[in-house]
């Protein structure tokens, strides 16, 4: 539903020559009733939001090329500490080799904040953690009749800066700083024409830096998974893509406990009417949860979202989402849910008014929070 056309209020973009250009501006305002995340002693505020972005994409028959650049910057009313502004940056192409054989490439660069809500968070800190990432990912798409294959292979660097805590000694990052590179191919057969099975395996290695005066471990890993799937448009209204698989994570440092156990990936969405959309997404991996004790955790999550269009320029949604994080070598539980609740009202078709609400509560034997959070804004577009 989201997705169909409506040409009196969907934006227009600018040309410029072979090129679509998309700018866009959301200012907006918001509430958030416990801004660190904390069980005692909850800090509420109030923020101003800015978000600049500009979509670049060519226009050709073949090929392709796409540029997209944004900054989101947040102020908060009593808590500077707490402001901050995040850039982000991606170049992205696609080169038809022939009918059957593409070449593809992005480049990426981030830098941004880590939300107090992450579970690597440390309330005592000054400020949020900056994070910076640098990557890119070069692969071949190739089809004929009904196999299709997929390859690709990805490199990023990632680096966290030190804070300061509340008490004056440094909250050291280092230990998370890491190259990670991975390389994934994927081969699908439709037996017919509106489903396909496939298999897919990803092989990834992380690459830490050298342990120092505040990390005395090699958090150097290697992960393989191994999935199989099915993806599909169904006649009755219900398309999507579904695998389930095997991982497993091996740590070099003996202190670290390996990781395996089931992977999944999966989302599907159901046009349940041309108003109506029910869609649903599952996946579970393995992730560095960003704790000195712990290189690895696996994380579960689950989403259900309805987006229902009330009327032509008005659109409702809401969602409910669960996570669950299975810390390795520690004893740490954590359980989250997130229900939100939006809407989105087209005024033409360069300005949009925006508006959410979300609670967050996290179950938890070390860091227990709940909070709300508000939040309006208004788009507009040239």
């Amino acid at each position: 539903m989201t997705e169909r056309a409506q040409p009196e209020y969907d934006p227009v973009p600018i040309r410029l020559g072979a090129f679509e250009a998309q700018p866009a501006l959301r200012i907006g305002a918001g509430y958030r009733s416990n801004l660190f995340a904390s069980t005692t002693n909850e800090t509420e505020d109030s923020y101003l939001q800015f978000r600049p972005s500009v979509d670049v994409q060519s226009t050709w028959s073949r090929h392709s090329l796409a540029v997209s650049l944004s900054s989101e910057s947040t102020e908060y009313q009593d808590t500077s500490s707490e402001s901050n502004t995040d850039f982000r940056g991606r170049l992205a192409g696609r080169l038809d080799a022939s009918s059957a054989v593409s070449l593809v490439g992005n480049v990426i660069a981030e830098q941004t904040y880590e939300p107090r809500s992450s579970v690597a968070s440390n309330p005592a800190a000054v400020e949020p953690v900056e994070q910076n990432r640098l990557g890119g990912e070069i692969g071949a798409d190739y089809e004929a009749g009904r196999i299709k294959v997929r390859g690709r292979v990805s490199s990023e660097t990632i680096d966290y800066q030190d804070v300061r805590l509340n008490a004056g000694p440094v909250l050291d990052q280092d230990f998370r700083d890491r190259d990670e590179t991975s390389a994934s191919v994927r081969v699908s057969y439709a037996p017919q024409r509106d489903w396909a099975v496939f298999a897919e395996g990803v092989v990834t290695e992380r690459d830490y830096d050298a342990p120092n005066a505040f990390n005395n471990f090699n958090r150097d890993s290697q992960g393989t998974v191994f999935r199989v799937g099915s993806d599909f448009e169904l006649p009755f209204l219900v398309r999507g893509d579904v695998a389930v698989g095997y991982h497993q994570f091996e740590y070099d440092d003996p202190a670290f406990a390996d990781v395996d156990g089931l992977s999944v990936e999966g989302n599907a969405s159901w046009f349940v009417t041309q108003l109506t959309t029910v869609t649903g997404s599952a996946s579970r991996r393995v992730v560095d949860p960003g704790l000195l004790a712990a290189a690895g955790a696996t994380q579960t999550d689950v989403t259900l979202r309805i987006d229902h269009e009330l009327r032509r320029n008005w659109l409702v949604n809401a969602s409910v989402g669960l996570s669950d994080f299975e810390y390795e070598n520690i004893n740490r539980t954590d359980e989250r849910t997130r229900l939100t609740l939006g809407t989105e009202w087209k005024l033409n078709r360069n300005a949009s008014l925006n508006g959410a609400f979300e609670y967050v509560d996290q179950d938890s034997n070390q860091q227990p929070f709940s909070e709300n959070r508000i939040m309006v804004g208004i788009t507009v577009r040239p």
